[in-house]
């Protein structure tokens, strides 16, 4: 979706919204907001809907007051997360939630923009940008914590490696020890280029502030699995052992004798 079509959407939700009485806020969210960053073509639409108690039910199970609804081919509810997801013939996609005012105080907000606003949501969601903030930067400043998670995603990643579970190995070696790699980085490194980092999500975006050792990671995560947790190790040790306060040298090593211990390969034990 192109920028002008991009606005334009946006453009049509808030008209459709602010002709209903039942609405009482309406929060951009995400690239939408427009506040650390700008949406592009690749961007989708992120927002969260505030609506009178009695309202919440027509909200999250119609699709008609969403722009365009006749060119939606998928509209669902997703369960796990509570949200609602629309996904238009065009390839675009929609994101939101929808909840009386009391469901507000259960979300997590970086960037925000309140579009509609009746009752005085501004401070509610200041306050919750705020909490947010803080928790994070608490998970950030927890080295012991995110250096524990680093080495435990190795160590259980290879195991289950090497023992033929490839897609729960991947998972641990290539998502999860790399999501608590990027937030010691954050931390203890200054950024190769001034670009806002996500707070919530530690892969958005990374590659803007650390172009160099961001394309040192994707490249390495290339590599099969067992050579990744080894490398993905290598590189935590170069980058972090000098700077983290505490770092538990002797628990990465022993990490690293269970990487590199010679054991049957995968293919093993599929014949």
């Amino acid at each position: 979706m192109n920028i002008q079509h991009y606005e334009a959407f946006t453009t049509a939700l808030v008209q459709t919204l602010e002709r209903d009485p039942r609405v009482l806020g309406l929060m951009a969210m995400g690239s939408m907001a427009r506040q650390s960053h700008q949406p592009d073509e690749w961007s989708d639409h992120d927002f969260w809907v505030v609506v009178q108690p009695g309202a919440v039910a027509w909200f999250r199970t119609r699709r008609d007051w969403l722009p365009n609804d006749d060119r939606i081919v998928l509209h669902f509810i997703d369960t796990q997360h509570d949200g609602i997801t629309a996904i238009y013939g065009s390839g675009h996609f929609v994101e939101f939630a929808v909840s009386d005012r009391g469901g507000l105080q259960h979300i997590k907000v970086n960037d925000y923009r309140l579009l509609i606003d009746r009752v005085g949501l501004a401070e509610d969601v200041a306050q919750l940008q705020h909490a947010t903030s803080a928790e994070m930067d608490l998970l950030g400043q927890n080295e012991v914590c995110l250096v524990g998670r680093f080495l435990t995603a190795l160590l259980i990643g290879i195991g289950r490696y090497r023992r033929g579970e490839l897609l729960s190995a991947r998972q641990l070696i290539t998502v999860t020890a790399p999501q608590a790699l990027l937030r010691l980085i954050a931390r203890f490194l200054p950024p190769e280029q001034p670009a806002p980092l996500d707070n919530i999500d530690p892969l958005r975006r990374f590659e803007q502030a650390y172009p160099e050792i961001g394309g040192t990671i994707n490249a390495l995560l290339r590599l099969e699995l067992d050579q990744a947790a080894v490398d993905l190790l290598d590189l935590g040790e170069r980058l972090l052992r000098d700077r983290v306060p505490w770092y538990p040298v002797e628990a990465a090593a022993a990490v690293r004798r269970r990487l590199c211990a010679v054991s049957a390969t995968p293919e093993s034990y599929s014949r």
